[in-house]
């Protein structure tokens, strides 16, 4: 079942929303956003891309400062 609500965006997220997912997929890009967000061990990481995996493997604070180092090599970034 789907209903509507309203809620409060910045417009520039509606702005960048409009720019990059086409109108009839942006409410199941919305709702798939909010429920990765609402439960994160349930995401879908086929649909992730490698570059945003490492980025986010990057971000943890667990990751050795060694494998840190390699993955900004790979992603070709400055730290």
């Amino acid at each position: 079942m789907h209903i509507n609500r309203t809620f409060s965006l910045k417009l520039s997220t509606v702005e960048d929303l409009n720019e990059k997912v086409r109108p009839k997929l942006r409410s199941k890009f919305v709702d798939r956003a909010i429920q990765d967000r609402l439960n994160p061990q349930e995401i879908d990481t086929t649909v992730l891309g490698t570059r945003r995996l490492l980025a986010i493997l990057h971000a943890r604070e667990e990751v050795s400062d060694f494998l840190k180092r390699a993955i900004q090599l790979e992603l070709k970034v400055e730290q």
